[in-house]
């Protein structure tokens, strides 16, 4: 072969290289990457998802035991339509497990509209079912949640995992949490709206916080320390419910510090998704156990309760005690009122 065909020869292959390298570079770096924009989300097969699987883990990804909320709403994202593999954060499934993570991609890289706001202050009335809400305290974004429907008032109400919750209100996260940051995805929203009960007046939420009183053996301190909770199963023991009438009980149970200081409430409901909460109670101290009680009113009469103790460290952290039942009797037909 003579050196002109061979210069030839080499300038094709040099010339196979260089078409194949910008072949890749336009379809990785000039082409859009599919499924980042907030266009391709749909938010109702988002919504099904997160209502199929808030008790459950699906084998197709990841599971992260008792840290699993920041990889459960990647998922319920995932199944509406985004692709989070883009984010660095993103594990071999394609999921995001922390929440640090997932405020990146949704804020850096989708360009969601965040708003940050305390505990006292309303939601923003744009949220709509398929958006996003961080919870945290002064660690940080600790706690990741997916919304998934709206109460008769419009306020919002959230699905997760680690505590696993279905359609739970926003003042039992809080219970938890001291702010919280909103992530607006929804482009095309849906109206995923809880039908209220027959009892219930249209223009109360589906979800009430009714009256509570508690008690417990140690007046409130302000938190000093930081700690984690141990995760001990006597750490919160729930015990039976006393002082039980038509419309109202008193829940009871131990708390053990373990040497941290701990706060302490009272999950309970008509079943074991506890629609209702107490206020968050404390801090205790030391390594005694402590009695502890919350008097809860406005119950239903002649209605099945589940009730649990819940101990709360101060790094955010949930330890449940056992589910608890009692029974609300009836109201006494001579306490009835008669008219005529």
């Amino acid at each position: 072969m003579t050196g002109l065909n061979i210069h030839v020869v080499r300038r094709k292959q040099t010339i196979a290289i260089w078409s194949t390298v910008l072949a890749v570079l336009f379809n990785v770096v000039l082409l859009p990457v599919p499924g980042v924009s907030a266009g391709t989300y749909t938010p109702l097969k988002a919504v099904q998802y997160a209502n199929q699987w808030w008790n459950k883990r699906n084998p197709k990804f990841q599971s992260y035991g008792s840290n699993d909320c920041a990889n459960y709403v990647s998922q319920c994202l995932i199944a509406g339509g985004l692709n989070l593999r883009v984010s660095p954060s993103a594990d071999k499934r394609g999921s995001i497990a922390t929440c640090t993570g997932l405020d990146a991609y949704l804020t850096t890289t989708l360009k969601a509209t965040v708003w940050k706001t305390s505990s006292s202050a309303r939601p923003p009335a744009a949220l709509r079912p398929g958006d996003v809400a961080i919870f945290g305290n002064w660690l940080g974004l600790r706690h990741a949640t997916f919304i998934s429907a709206l109460q008769s008032n419009g306020q919002p109400l959230f699905n997760a995992h680690t505590y696993d919750r279905l359609r739970t209100t926003i003042s039992w996260l809080f219970s938890g949490w001291t702010y919280v940051k909103y992530y607006h995805i929804v482009k095309s929203p849906i109206i995923v709206t809880v039908t209220p009960k027959p009892a219930t007046p249209a223009t109360t939420a589906v979800v009430a916080q009714p009256a509570v009183t508690t008690r417990s053996s140690l007046p409130a301190m302000a938190p000093e320390t930081q700690t984690q909770s141990t995760g001990s199963a006597d750490l919160a023991t729930t015990l039976a419910a006393s002082s039980v009438t038509s419309t109202s009980a008193v829940l009871n149970g131990t708390i053990k510090p373990d040497g941290e200081p701990t706060l302490w409430f009272f999950e309970y409901g008509e079943s074991e998704r506890y629609d209702h909460a107490t206020d968050k109670q404390g801090p205790l101290l030391g390594n005694m156990a402590y009695n502890v009680d919350a008097l809860v009113s406005e119950l239903k009469p002649g209605t099945l309760y589940h009730a649990r103790l819940v101990r709360l460290a101060l790094d955010g952290s949930l330890l449940a005690g056992q589910d608890m039942t009692f029974q609300s009797p009836e109201t006494p037909r001579s306490a009835a009122t008669i008219e005529d």
